[in-house]
């Protein structure tokens, strides 16, 4: 039971934070990450957790830097000491600082400069240069790079990269036209101004719940948004002990009871495979995890983060969904090289369920965590 503890307490505190860069694989997931180095027909990546990791380039479609300046992998050269200047340039140049927002249409592969002003699942309105309004059916669009250097793909990165690729220098020559301007700077308020400041307007308080059912303090909800957060990894950490075939049966079996032990007990699992997706009990899919085919797995969770924030129900618990994106790899006999790895979008529903305490005759409510269902980020429940 030490050990194990030991062993999910070094794993969470190799942790950092790494910069927006963002790259593109052959599953059409995209992980938050940095391409490191080329190894002959290999790239080393590190993600947020600092671990580096070496795949195949053609694992790889697509490089963004944090400002929305990009490489398809395919414009690579052969030669590895040529192929790390080119990623190296990449993640040196510097803010784009365009006034407008580039549209890649597919069909005839256009650039289209504009501000967006609205999206949704179906359209892009948007404000021509010239100041006119316009629209696009979001069918008609691969990909949209933000004037604020994020970037959003539309539909199978498989088929965005070529076009992407073909359209580099339309995109290279839009930015340079339309590059922000220099402009003057605004003159200081006058004195008469800045006494004609209104009175800031109090903040409205939000009523809390009734008193039937117990609720969380400020301090209290944000205390137990960061465990729900915090349980999410000490999971991930569990599949390794339970995973590892250097550890006894006996403390993979017990890694197997405390990570079931985070779920609520009608909790699932989604898993895709090449037959779709499907579903286990959280205990089955564990069992499923002790008798994968590797010496040992490495998983991780990086840019976890609440999608839904914890709101309280009419049953009186808080519920939520936190996302992030798991980094699987499985490590062949020799438990040094990767046979597989793969990165995944999912979603975790997180419960949170009140229950009175009683010490030297007080009753006092606490609040327990527990992760519900686990699904795929294309997944509706």
């Amino acid at each position: 039971m030490r050990f194990i503890l030991l062993y999910i307490f070094l794993i969470i505190t190799t942790n950092f934070c790494l910069a927006q860069e963002r790259v593109w694989l052959d599953n059409g997931n995209p992980v938050t990450a940095k391409i490191t180095r080329v190894v002959d027909n290999r790239l080393e990546w590190v993600a947020s957790d600092g671990i580096p990791r070496i795949y195949h380039r053609k694992r790889f479609l697509v490089a963004f830097n944090a400002q929305g300046n990009f490489i398809v992998i395919t414009d690579l050269e052969n030669n590895p000491k040529k192929a790390q200047e080119q990623m190296e340039e990449l993640y040196a140049l510097p803010p784009r600082q365009v006034e407008f927002d580039l549209i890649l249409k597919t069909v005839p592969l256009t650039v289209i400069p504009g501000v967006i002003s609205y999206e949704s699942d179906e359209v892009l309105n948007y404000q021509t240069p010239g100041g006119d309004p316009a629209s696009i059916n979001k069918e008609q669009v691969g990909a949209v790079i933000y004037r604020d250097g994020k970037h959003e793909i539309l539909r199978d990165v498989i088929d965005v990269a070529p076009l992407l690729a073909l359209a580099h220098d339309n995109i290279r020559q839009a930015e340079a036209e339309y590059k922000i301007k220099e402009s003057e700077p605004e003159p200081k308020p006058k004195v008469e101004e800045l006494m004609a400041k209104t009175e800031p307007k109090e903040k409205e308080v939000a009523t809390p719940p009734g008193p039937a059912h117990p609720f969380l303090s400020a301090e209290e909800y944000k205390e137990y948004s960061e465990k729900g957060i915090a349980r999410v990894h000490q999971f991930a950490n569990y599949l390794q002990v339970i995973a590892d075939k250097s550890q006894s049966l006996s403390d993979r079996n017990q890694a197997v009871n405390q990570a079931a032990q985070l779920f609520e007990p009608s909790a699932t699992v989604s898993v895709s495979g090449s037959r779709g997706v499907s579903r286990y009990p959280v205990r089955e899919y564990l069992n499923r995890v002790k008798l994968l085919p590797y010496s040992r797995i490495n998983v991780t969770w990086t840019e976890v983060r609440y999608i839904e924030e914890l709101k309280q129900e009419a049953d009186g618990n808080y519920y939520g969904t936190i996302t992030g994106q798991q980094v699987f790899e499985g490590y062949g006999r020799d438990g040094k090289s990767i046979a597989y790895g793969d990165v995944t979008k999912k979603n975790i529903k997180v419960k949170l369920e009140s229950y009175e305490k009683v010490i030297d005759g007080r009753a006092t409510t606490n609040w327990g965590v527990l992760l519900g269902n686990i699904g795929l980020e294309a997944e509706r429940d």
